[in-house]
């Protein structure tokens, strides 16, 4: 008899186990997605201390925003940000990013050397030189 009740207890427990495991597993992709999982840690703190003001879905800047909405571009498809960056990189080699007349009036916002180049360099899919 309490062999019965025995297995049907080990049966439920195992589901409720195997249930919280996929679901954790499911959590942690969408977790994964959001963040951009390939942008790196040191290009993300660049985009949100000196891109993301005038480039995301809440910003006044709607011209900003049209050009590059750092939102939407976290949630569109690989192919769509691979085709993003592209063009994020013609403009910073073009220098036409920040604007000047952005900088006229937040200096802060204006690129370092090392910055400018670690966004080039991600944004048109270099890798850095293992020669230096």
């Amino acid at each position: 008899m309490k062999k019965l009740f025995f297995l049907p207890a080990l049966a439920i427990i195992g589901l409720l186990f195997f249930q919280g495991i996929s679901k954790t597993a499911s959590e942690s992709e969408s977790l994964s997605h959001e963040i951009a999982p390939d942008m790196p840690p040191h290009i993300k703190a660049i985009v949100e201390q000196k891109c993301y003001g005038c480039h995301n879905a809440k910003s006044k800047n709607e011209k900003g925003k049209e050009k590059l909405d750092w939102d939407e571009f976290e949630a569109s498809k690989k192919s769509k940000q691979m085709a993003t960056k592209g063009k994020i990189a013609e403009v910073l080699e073009a220098g036409d990013m920040p604007p000047a007349k952005f900088l006229e009036n937040k200096p802060e916002g204006k690129l370092t050397e090392t910055e400018l180049a670690s966004l080039i360099e991600w944004s048109a899919g270099k890798k850095k030189s293992t020669q230096e």
